[in-house]
């Protein structure tokens, strides 16, 4: 009885081995499947009943067809951006005059997807969507004779890993031929439709902001520029501030970024697109420290500060901002600081 220990013990370990073969082994059930893709077939998609809407079936990211475009295809994933201090923290409408945009802290790639959540959720139809240009519009909607369509723009913001997104509305009593391609207008036939279009879409994006904000970026989606509309660029006289946006809009973001950098308004004159600042440095460089205040250091009037002119000038397709050295002790070192103090502090 002793002697047979060995083999039974012999035939329980062959068993075992030969058991786990064949779970693991190349047709076993828990195989390794990792480069099953690899070979995978196509399968037919999948038959939508016609009495049924198929819209929340549809290819989140559809593939253009290079053949349509001249422009060479490739999908390249993404290059990460570098960090910015000024990527805007959920979504907020911004205002000027009668125009009005969604600000939001993420990239147009980004916020594509979302986007697409939104009409999902909403049970709004497109009739065309184009995620290069990351462009949307929707069906005609409403009742007969006083239907409305609207078309969504994504862009990017005026700092990297911000976007914007706008709202343009139609009404069918100004379009000749409801069925035929929109020729968009700049400003929308109702505002108040665009407004209300706007509010809805911003107060949905608020309540996602931790998923897009976590999200990657498809392939395709990140083919969407997400390139800031400001940006410091060198030149030959020191560096400059090129903003993708109109004279009017930029006079006011640059009126603003002044006054959010604490910077001195000695004079203005926007039909010259000019301000006249005084500028020494950033706030804290240019504020005595503590034991110099405390032993009677004398603390220079902002109006003493070396003077500057900051010009904004118009050109293809945006504006270019320039500080010019007035002063004597206006230098290039702060002439450049400036320029990105402008940047800095845009909203």
């Amino acid at each position: 009885m002793q002697a047979f220990k060995p083999v039974v013990l012999s035939v329980m370990v062959t068993s075992i081995l030969s058991g786990c073969s064949y779970l693991t082994g190349d047709d076993g059930y828990f195989r390794d499947r990792q480069g099953d893709y690899l070979v995978a077939p196509d399968i037919a998609p999948m038959d939508i009943p016609p009495d049924l809407d198929s819209y929340t079936l549809d290819t989140a990211y559809v593939i253009p067809d290079p053949l349509q475009d001249e422009r060479p295809f490739f999908l390249e994933a993404p290059a990460p951006h570098g960090l910015d201090t000024n990527v805007r923290e959920g979504v907020v409408v911004q205002r000027f005059g009668e125009r009005r945009w969604i600000v939001i802290g993420a990239e147009p790639g980004q916020v594509w997807p979302r986007m697409r959540d939104y009409w999902s959720t909403a049970q709004i139809r497109l009739a065309s969507e184009d995620p290069i240009k990351a462009i949307m519009e929707t069906v005609w909607l409403g009742e007969e004779g006083e239907r409305n369509k609207y078309q969504v723009r994504i862009e990017p913001g005026l700092h990297s890993g911000n976007s914007e997104i706008y709202v343009t509305q139609v009404s069918e009593s100004y379009i000749e031929n409801p069925d035929a391609p929109i020729d968009w207008p700049e400003d929308s036939a109702s505002q108040e439709l665009e407004y209300a279009m706007l509010d809805d879409i911003s107060q949905y994006l608020a309540d996602r902001t931790d998923l897009y904000r976590a999200s990657s970026v498809s392939l395709l989606a990140g083919s969407i520029e997400a390139e800031s509309k400001a940006n410091v660029m060198p030149s030959a006289a020191g560096d400059i501030l090129r903003i993708r946006i109109d004279f009017d809009r930029a006079w006011s973001q640059i009126n603003q970024s002044l006054n959010n950098a604490n910077i001195l308004v000695s004079d203005s004159n926007r039909d010259e697109g000019v301000f006249t600042v005084h500028y020494a440095g950033d706030e804290e460089e240019a504020r005595p420290g503590f034991f110099r205040r405390m032993f009677g250091a004398k603390t220079t009037a902002q109006e003493d500060y070396p003077t500057f002119t900051v010009r904004i000038s118009e050109e293809e397709g945006g504006v270019v901002v320039t500080a010019e050295p007035v002063s004597s002790d206006a230098t290039t070192d702060l002439r450049n600081l400036l320029v990105r103090a402008l940047h800095r502090n845009l909203v």
